[in-house]
């Protein structure tokens, strides 16, 4: 089993869009069993009021034809880094972050997701630009290259 935690600032833009992006992915190849995703955020303000998926995210989400669940913001916990297989971030940022919590990267787990891409960069975050086409689509570029690394 692949376990994969995506991980932003809040979990309620970013980190479940590409959750939802990438496990419908997966649901649509017929390889669901063989993974566990799941996303959290490296701030813990949101799962203290127990936000769920911002309503942005929800809507382009329905606009493309992608499933969700409700999903509440969690903050990333220094366990997840043993737990999980591949962290993957939203920006350079969310990485240093990570890194403050759980520990140093000594199995190189944590990348941003755009580094599996090749055109490396960070996903902007639609919580503070408006833009969550920009942001699935670079979501989405991003969960495609990612899932053609793990050579599957």
């Amino acid at each position: 089993m692949i376990k994969v935690l995506f991980v932003c600032l809040g979990n309620i833009c970013r980190s479940p869009m590409a959750h939802m992006v990438f496990q419908n992915m997966i649901n649509e190849k017929g390889l669901a069993s063989d993974f566990e995703i799941d996303s959290a955020g490296t701030e813990g303000y949101n799962e203290m009021c127990h936000a769920g998926i911002h309503r942005g995210t929800k809507e382009i989400l329905r606009r493309k034809g992608v499933p969700f669940e409700e999903h509440y913001s969690r903050k990333i916990r220094k366990k997840d880094y043993e737990y999980f297989d591949y962290i993957v971030a939203m920006d350079a940022e969310n990485i240093e972050d990570i890194e403050c919590i759980v520990g140093q990267d000594k199995d190189n787990k944590i990348k941003r997701l755009l580094d599996y891409t090749n055109n490396p960069r960070n996903i902007k975050d639609p919580w503070y630009t408006g833009n969550f086409d920009e942001t699935y689509d670079d979501v989405v570029e991003g969960c495609e290259a990612f899932f053609k690394y793990l050579n599957i």
